[in-house]
């Protein structure tokens, strides 16, 4: 699905996300996957359609189809175009990562967990249970079941009244998986290997055992750079080429560092003091009687990846 502008309101509903509800196997990814799946497709690019994938890769059927899927959903690797999905490359952004000797191969860095989740969250997602949640389910503390019906309400306004209840069930318990500690649940069963996304504490269990909870607030782990990337990427999206950015939307609408990041206002404006410093005056924060606005010099073009080329650089 093409990209769409993410909605104003009063603007009709639109789907800055792709219809997809499944292709995980009920698998969160862990903490050697993506690597395992970059490695795979830089080697041959069919490495998921080959019978001895399980051998390449060292896992079970079932988790050769959820790395694939992990691996497009985190844009780690893409589609060849033409190939209809039989061929994935690795992205630009997947090779300066986790290939040997890239930024951070093993996910030893909090930042980059908080690249994989923006990604797994902002416009144009194929997870879209995670674009949801984020930015447009507003329950901070809930049931699994609330949210199963929350979601389910959610696709009827949509139209998509083909996705099946038990569908619904197991992208919702995937989502959960992919941010609570299942030793913190016992209904999450018993496998003791977490999703690396656990340790943002983006969601709580709360100590009833039933309900959880969006921690928002300030993200000590993510590092200006990253809330910076995103920023930028969400400019693109928000604002295309135009030279300011509200600060109201950088707080409240969908796709918003703050929102996908569960930051509060505080936590956005001291990421905002930092830009004009962080990107060289490329950007800078304008706070006045009148206006709160991001404002970018005209010289300056939209480009994302310096930010995390400075970040990962300076490692």
């Amino acid at each position: 699905m093409a990209a769409v502008q993410i909605i104003n309101p009063g603007d009709k509903l639109q789907i800055p996300f792709q219809k997809c509800f499944s292709g995980h196997e009920t698998f969160a990814f862990r903490y050697s996957w993506l690597k395992k799946g970059l490695d795979g497709v830089r080697k041959n690019p069919e490495v998921f359609q080959n019978d001895d994938a399980i051998v390449t890769l060292g896992v079970g059927k079932n988790m050769v189809r959820s790395i694939r899927y992990w691996c497009l959903a985190t844009e780690i690797a893409e589609e060849e175009s033409g190939s209809r999905g039989r061929r994935l490359l690795p992205s630009d952004i997947g090779n300066k990562l986790l290939a040997d000797g890239g930024w951070d191969p093993y996910l030893e860095d909090d930042a980059t967990l908080w690249l994989l989740h923006w990604k797994l969250a902002c416009t144009n997602t194929r997870t879209a249970t995670w674009y949801w949640a984020f930015n447009r389910f507003f329950e901070y503390t809930f049931t699994r079941a609330a949210m199963v019906e929350s979601l389910t309400r959610h696709l009827q306004t949509l139209g998509w009244m083909d996705i099946s209840d038990s569908t619904i069930k197991r992208d919702i318990d995937c989502f959960i998986h992919t941010y609570v500690e299942r030793g913190s649940n016992p209904a999450f069963g018993d496998d003791p290997i977490e999703c690396p996304l656990t340790s943002l504490g983006l969601l709580l269990q709360e100590p009833d055992g039933e309900r959880i909870r969006f921690r928002v607030g300030p993200k000590n782990s993510l590092p200006a750079a990253i809330f910076t990337y995103s920023l930028i990427e969400f400019w693109k999206t928000k604002a295309g080429d135009r030279d300011t950015l509200e600060v109201h939307d950088i707080i409240s609408s969908e796709g918003s560092p703050s929102l996908v990041f569960k930051l509060d206002e505080d936590s956005v404006l001291s990421y905002l003091d930092q830009l004009e410093s962080l990107s060289g005056g490329a950007y800078r924060f304008s706070d006045t009687p009148l206006t709160r606005s991001v404002i970018k010099e005209h010289a300056a073009p939209l480009n994302s990846m310096c930010f995390l080329e400075a970040y990962y650089g300076s490692k």
